[in-house]
């Protein structure tokens, strides 16, 4: 599967997510929403671990894609440094010792990408450019995962840093449908503008 698919499937998996929040927030003929707060929420936040999990998805096949010699969309090829023999033999190195890639981890990102391909990998450009945006959907991620005193914590602070005011006591939802001024997107638009962003940019190298 080349990698414009790769990168179709990741977007196909955002539209749908998308869908999913769109009938979550829908409302009846009175303008009040058809689901329940804690439905809503459910929903918020299932849809966004469905973004994320797509997103890691995206940069894993795309990289086993790179390591077996695979051009880009735009057909450029990128130096490396390995030569598995299969798709599985890629993911074994990137496994390595290891138990499992943290692909949620842009550092760890990096360090791969610099230890399988040559200087300028698209990983090293694109992951770099927004090292912190990544960091910052882990906190949501892990907080839409499990909402608790660990978590909780440091959903505030970031929402207290995207929104420029203190921000307590909120959820996953809340946060990602908060607009920031002077922009009219939500948080959650500007974060799928990111991500999209940077995987048509991996995916063209």
């Amino acid at each position: 599967m080349p990698l414009i698919d790769s990168l179709t499937t990741y977007r196909n998996a955002i539209t749908e997510a998308n869908s999913f929040v769109a009938i979550a927030f829908r409302r009846n003929r009175s303008r009040r929403y058809i689901l329940s707060a804690p439905e809503r929420e459910f929903i918020t936040d299932s849809a966004f671990l469905k973004v994320f999990i797509s997103w890691e998805t995206f940069l894993e096949d795309s990289f086993i894609k790179y390591m077996l010699g695979e051009p880009s969309v735009l057909g450029r090829a990128v130096t490396r440094y390995v030569s598995p023999t299969s798709a599985q033999h890629a993911g074994d190195l990137l496994l390595g010792t290891q138990k499992y890639v943290d692909w949620a981890n842009p550092e760890i990102v990096r360090r791969l990408a610099n230890l399988y391909f040559g200087p300028g990998n698209p990983y090293e450009t694109y992951i770099g450019a927004i090292n912190q945006d990544l960091l910052d959907l882990k906190t949501v991620r892990n907080a839409a995962a499990h909402l608790s005193s660990t978590t909780r914590p440091k959903l505030d602070a970031l929402g207290t840093r995207k929104l420029g005011r203190p921000a307590t006591g909120l959820t996953v939802s809340t946060l990602l449908f908060s607009v920031v001024p002077p922009s009219s997107d939500t948080i959650l638009t500007t974060y799928l503008t990111i991500f999209d962003i940077a995987a048509e940019g991996i995916a063209n190298a």
